[in-house]
């Protein structure tokens, strides 16, 4: 079974005064646009590490995602400290049952259900991780296997898993290739407004894509 950790402890700071994940992404929060990615997928439980504001989080998650049963909260009052005490919390809060951990930025509205479902497909025993690229670039979220959770949890202040995954043998890893969404994290007012420009692209050919094939009819 994989669980997730979906790291939602952060104080924004290049953001500015406000939160990033409470600001508005097509209508709803960039957290539970984020969230929607994981909907519908073989993954329990979905543990959210908070830090700032987590009773505005979950009150904003809740309003916009219902009470998913797979939710957990975890809160890390000393988010300050960076984001691998917040892994080291999410980790911890993982069953035992849990095989793998689906790592998820809770600030990457843009990112793809299909991405995720591609990624816990492909994620089997014997792996270390599995991860999407886009061009090249290294991105998110990250299925980790169990027996780096030790390794994982031993990171401090802002080190992520790439010091740990830097480390694995390419035999024992798999990358896809996925959409933007997957590199795209809103740690600005700018990238927010660029993802927001990004998606209303997207769905404007979506749409032009649909109009077109039911003419073909």
């Amino acid at each position: 079974m994989i669980g997730a950790v979906v790291l939602a402890a952060g104080a924004s700071t290049r953001y500015g005064h406000r939160s990033k994940l409470l600001a508005r992404f097509s209508g709803q929060p960039v957290i539970t646009r984020t969230l929607a990615a994981v909907d519908k997928q073989p993954i329990r439980p979905v543990v959210i590490v908070t830090g700032r504001q987590p009773q505005r989080l979950r009150k904003a998650i809740r309003q916009h995602s219902g009470q998913d049963r797979r939710y957990r909260y975890v809160h890390n009052p000393n988010y300050h400290h960076g984001m691998a005490h917040s892994l080291r919390c999410g980790l911890r809060a993982l069953p035992a049952s849990c095989q793998a951990a689906l790592i998820l930025l809770a600030d990457m509205p843009n990112l793809e259900r299909r991405t995720v479902a591609r990624l816990c497909r492909l994620w089997r025993p014997g792996l270390d991780y599995v991860r999407p690229v886009c061009r090249g670039r290294p991105g998110h979220p990250v299925v980790v296997a169990r027996h780096l959770f030790a390794e994982l949890a031993a990171l401090a202040g802002d080190q992520g898993a790439k010091a740990v995954l830097e480390q694995v043998p390419k035999e024992r890893y798999r990358v896809i290739e996925s959409p933007p969404g997957c590199v795209q994290d809103v740690d600005t007012p700018a990238a927010l407004r660029h993802a927001q420009k990004t998606f209303n692209r997207a769905d404007s050919e979506n749409q032009t894509v649909s109009i077109h094939s039911s003419f073909m009819v």
